[in-house]
């Protein structure tokens, strides 16, 4: 770099982070020691905003908030706001995990401040049922992929009746939960810590959070990274494009574990053809259950469920490689290759990542949140033939994407959403951050989400899971972004620092 460009990236970090920004005029959060002991040592404080901020005035709604106070209070900057995706994803908790999310050096200049969105968590949540056993009979009658008639007739049954006893017992909150609402709770909690403009992150489902936001409050932006990226338009706008998309993003993901586990040869239980394997393996669940030693009886849901949560963490593919050969092993009669007894095997991941205080209210605000935000074909009787046609492109996950919002069906209807323009220009660049292999929100999603964007930056990480990991090379554009304001050159890519498949 030449001498004139240093001094020019000097200046602009400078001009950054040089004055410290100014108090807003809004009453101050009072943080108190959280009373949780999950959340023992950090700071809690709430803030009531308005239900309906069309009526600013009138009845108001409680968000939860938790603090990791800055390292070095006498350099700090300002408060992240960080949110970890889901809809439905209780972002208290990620102050306990701050460290895993930023350096040390962001630890030290800034705040760190989770909040349960509203209808989430401690956010006086959304109850649709009386109890967790009525919500767990009903959510146990819905198959994540259903290949009978019989089936299909039920899950499609089962969830209007979950809709409609949403409609019952959920109350007023039901009908705000758009993510513009949780975008203009997110600038009154902003003014609250006193910040001129906004510092956050947002994982996943907090992508389109923070497109929303910064749509919205475009003079408001000083640093927002975005990993995991959404594609804001077509989630808002076409929907059913989107969840046909998300299933092709998952069959990609899936592609990279099949071909990297050959490329790893002996360090991956399934090399030696793995698509083969993994394919009569596929086709076994999809003809009935199967009984796995140490395991018992899977259905398709669970073959599905654990595929589908293991392509969110690259640190679990040697464990499901060996599990997939197990499998392959008790369909072909041939004898256990596998090398260790196998684990577990665990249901996905529940939306967000984190507990919710009612056990239920995350996937409660799932539905309550993506069925304001996204318009989907209001007959039910529609989604088996969806289904056909996502499965013939998608075998593994396209009937289960198909059938994902099908609740949305019969949702009752708002006109408080935000689905663009997306490309206000921003006070400051946006940045972006995506794995190649991200399932849930793949590549093509956050090369979409740059080009609708009127002031953004991706950064790209070759690797695999959801959101990026494992990266020092990301982390520390994560530090010299959200200090100084410096990018990434157009182009950047990152390497992830983890194997697939380690030989040690």
């Amino acid at each position: 770099m030449t001498k004139l460009k240093i001094a020019t990236v000097l200046a602009v970090m400078s001009a950054f982070i040089a004055v410290p920004q100014a108090a807003q005029a809004a009453p101050a959060l009072a943080w108190t020691a959280c009373a949780e002991e999950e959340l023992a040592g950090y700071q809690c404080a709430t803030k009531e905003v308005p239900l309906d901020h069309d009526r600013p005035r009138g009845t108001t709604t409680t968000i939860a908030l938790a603090r990791r106070p800055a390292g070095d209070p006498a350099h700090r900057i300002g408060t992240i706001f960080v949110n970890p995706g889901g809809p439905g994803g209780a972002g208290r908790g990620m102050v306990t995990i701050a460290g895993q999310l930023v350096s040390a050096d962001v630890l030290a200049r800034f705040d760190i401040v989770g909040f349960d969105p509203r209808g989430i968590g401690a956010s006086d949540p959304l109850q649709c049922f009386a109890t967790d056993a009525e919500a767990e009979a009903l959510l146990a009658r819905m198959k994540l992929v259903p290949l009978t008639r019989e089936d299909i007739a039920i899950t499609l049954r089962a969830n209007y009746t979950y809709t409609e006893a949403c409609k019952r017992d959920a109350g007023p909150l039901l009908t705000h939960m758009s993510t513009l609402n949780v975008a203009k709770d997110l600038d009154l909690l902003r003014q609250a810590v006193g910040d001129a403009k906004l510092n956050y992150i947002g994982y996943s489902y907090g992508t389109h959070l923070g497109a929303t936001y910064v749509n919205l409050f475009p003079g408001k932006v000083r640093a927002v990274v975005l990993d995991g990226n959404v594609d804001p338009d077509q989630r808002t706008n076409h929907r059913l494009a989107n969840k046909f998309d998300r299933a092709g993003g998952f069959e990609i993901a899936l592609d990279g574990f099949l071909r990297a586990c050959d490329a790893a040869g002996p360090a991956c239980a399934l090399s030696g053809n793995a698509r083969a394997k993994y394919e009569k393996v596929r086709v076994r669940f999809r003809q009935g259950p199967l009984t796995l030693p140490g395991y018992g009886e899977l259905t398709i849901d669970d073959f599905t469920g654990y595929i589908s949560s293991s392509m969110y963490d690259v640190a679990s593919f040697p464990e499901t490689a060996e599990i997939l050969r197990l499998a392959y092993d008790t369909i072909t009669g041939a004898p256990s290759t596998l090398r260790r007894p196998p684990a577990e095997i665990t249901a996905p991941p529940a939306r967000g990542g984190l507990p919710d205080a009612y056990s239920y209210s995350g996937n409660d605000a799932f539905y309550a949140v993506n069925c304001a935000d996204a318009p989907l074909p209001r007959n039910p009787a529609r989604y088996p033939g969806f289904a056909r046609v996502f499965e013939a492109a998608h075998p593994t996950f396209g009937r289960a994407e198909a059938f994902g919002e099908v609740g949305c069906a019969n949702w009752p209807l708002t006109n408080e959403r935000y689905n663009g323009p997306w490309n206000r220009k921003t006070s400051s660049t946006v940045l972006l951050v995506n794995p190649t292999y991200d399932p849930a929100t793949r590549y093509a999603f956050a090369q979409r989400m740059e080009r609708e964007l009127g002031n953004a930056r991706l950064l790209t990480m070759t690797g695999f899971g959801h959101t990026s990991s494992f990266s020092t090379c990301v982390t520390a554009w994560y530090t010299r972004y959200l200090i100084g304001g410096a990018l990434p050159p157009k182009g950047t890519v990152c390497k992830q620092d983890r194997a697939p498949f380690p030989t040690a």
